[in-house]
């Protein structure tokens, strides 16, 4: 290896290398890189995806058959077994307050603690 990074040839060697299929590539790549390595490498990646997409196609079909339309007879059951609907139950229901029989009571002051009443 020289201090270029590339391997040195004899002239031999090199007229060897320039015959076969690797050295003909590299001279027309020199000469056209677009045409030689960015085209493949483009159209490579284009037909990649076109080739995957029948793999992301079978991924939403599988998503699509959970969620399915809901039947009449489904419909029909969700309605009838709903329950009454109050705010106030709701709400409670809502902080974790319903779970809990509680009051509130005030806590006792202190002797010489203010009441706080405004």
């Amino acid at each position: 290896m020289s201090i270029s990074g590339r391997k040195f040839r004899s002239r031999k060697e090199q007229l060897a290398y320039d015959a076969s299929i690797a050295g003909r590539y590299q001279k027309l790549l020199k000469k056209n890189p677009f045409l030689y390595f960015g085209l493949p490498f483009c159209s490579l990646i284009v037909l990649g995806s076109y080739w995957l997409s029948g793999f992301t196609a079978v991924k939403y079909e599988q998503a699509d058959r959970k969620i399915q339309e809901l039947q009449e007879e489904d419909l029909v059951k969700m309605k009838t077994s709903q329950r009454k609907f109050d705010l106030k139950e709701e709400y409670y229901r809502l902080q974790g307050l319903a779970e809990e029989d509680w009051e509130p009571v005030r806590v006792p002051r202190g002797e010489g603690e203010s009441e706080n009443v405004w």
